[in-house]
């Protein structure tokens, strides 16, 4: 299985081209249909989708960015050098302080979109998904029928609705697994805040355990059933992991 780590806006699209990469079992043909698929979603979204989309890729990054900084800071403290770890949470602060200022926006966004309430809210809230990973068999072959339900899934995403695209993909026998992970920005930007003031009085140990409580605020969901798990739906709080590094 292959697995690939994306942002927020590239979900939809990574789901349908993933079935076109090369190394997958499939004829020209096949491509072909999933490229129609692929335009055909274009198509579909609408005005207000693709607005969201491209603001929730901005909050997103920025999340991102700022788990991301949280991990190198704490790699500072542990390298003596204090000094560091301080312009780097500094630079987090931004992050978050950027982040934070266009949830509102996001959530008007969602609105107009018709997203889901349940994820208006939680970005409401201030927790917003910050990375996803998918994961596709290698040996998946597109063809002419599952593609509409590939094209279907790809719309259903497009809305927000992850659960009914998993349902579609399930149907297009699409062996795909994803997991979405979150960030609760003040939560985040607390840990931060007290870190800071710690090295401020250069007490780096409490610094760090500081730092080690927005682990708190980062959960990982599995959004798609594995069949190599007893587990269909999960929550999990990852305490120290950070999210590996995006691709550009």
């Amino acid at each position: 299985m292959k697995l690939r780590v994306l942002s927020a806006c590239l979900l939809s699209a990574t789901i349908i081209s993933s079935f076109a990469a090369p190394g997958f079992a499939q004829t020209q043909s096949n491509t072909a249909a999933t490229n129609t698929a692929a335009a055909s979603q274009a198509q579909q979204m609408s005005p207000a989708q693709i607005a969201a989309i491209k603001k929730l890729n901005v909050v997103s990054d920025e999340g991102y960015a700022a788990v991301r900084g949280i991990a190198l800071a704490r790699l500072a403290i542990f390298q003596g050098e204090p000094d560091r770890a301080k312009t780097i949470l500094t630079d987090v602060k931004k992050n978050l302080d950027q982040a934070q200022a266009s949830t509102a926006d996001l959530a008007t966004k969602l609105k107009q979109a018709d997203g889901p309430q349940d994820e208006i809210a939680a970005i409401q809230s201030g927790q917003v998904p910050i990375d996803f990973a998918v994961g596709v068999d290698d040996d998946y072959t597109v063809t002419p029928e599952n593609a509409k339900h590939i094209d279907n899934a790809n719309q259903h995403l497009g809305n927000g609705n992850t659960q009914k695209a998993v349902e579609e993909l399930k149907l297009a026998s699409a062996n795909v697994f994803v997991t979405e992970t979150d960030a609760k920005l003040p939560d985040l930007e607390k840990a931060v805040d007290d870190a800071l003031a710690q090295i401020a009085n250069q007490k780096y140990y409490e610094a760090n355990l500081a730092l080690m409580k927005a682990g708190d605020a980062i959960t990982v969901r599995s959004l798609t059933e594995n069949q190599n798990s007893p587990n269909t739906s999960s929550t999990t709080t990852q305490p120290s992991a950070a999210p590996a590094v995006k691709p550009n």
